[in-house]
């Protein structure tokens, strides 16, 4: 009762705007509360969605991620197969398909990325494209880890399907594991002590 005596004891004006304060109040609780909770679904169903997006990205990625580690660790096998001398490993895949290597060259030793690269440039004379093809190809597949560096192919004027090549293959060595302070030393031998003058 002390509610509506307080009620009828206000002015008109004071009673005008406790009513407009209770529709807003009204307005707020059946239109502001199903706006806030709409809205918060929403959140909820685009957080979702950027999760159900990147467990689909996760699980297009795992070939992937296996392919690469495949290939990781076949180039880590690859370089664990050093190449031979390379005007001797040239000679031999150019004599596979009846080639002659009338010229080779060692060049210096370079450091790249940690490893040690060793090229021999070549030159061939007067050799038809597809031997010339079919070794370059035997080189690439030979499992060491070797690539051809440079290729240049001069056409011979007066004969048909005749080139002049000059070929640098370069071959990529792990460095050698530096050996650690007293690696392959026998310890010394423990003998006596040598006796003291005067001992008997």
């Amino acid at each position: 009762m002390a509610l509506a005596d307080a009620f009828t004891s206000m002015s008109p004006r004071e009673k005008r705007l406790l009513s407009l304060l209770g529709a807003v109040a009204a307005v707020l609780v059946f239109v502001g509360l199903p706006f806030y909770f709409y809205s918060e679904l929403s959140a909820t169903r685009a957080k979702n969605e950027e999760i159900r997006k990147l467990l689909r990205r996760i699980d297009r990625a795992g070939p992937l991620l296996v392919e690469r580690r495949g290939e990781r660790e076949a180039r880590s096998l690859r370089f664990n197969k050093p190449a031979p001398p390379l005007a001797t490993f040239i000679e031999k895949q150019a004599q596979a398909y009846g080639l002659d290597v009338p010229e080779a060259k060692d060049l210096a030793e370079l450091d790249v990325a940690g490893y040690k690269q060793r090229t021999t440039v070549v030159k061939l004379r007067k050799v038809g494209l597809r031997p010339l093809v079919n070794m370059l190809e035997k080189i690439e597949r030979s499992g060491h880890p070797v690539a051809i560096t440079q290729l240049v192919i001069n056409a011979k004027a007066s004969q048909p399907d005749m080139y002049d090549v000059t070929l640098a293959i370069s071959a990529y060595d792990k460095p050698k594991a530096s050996a650690k302070p007293g690696d392959g030393k026998k310890p010394a031998a423990k003998g006596k002590a040598a006796p003291k003058k005067g001992d008997n």
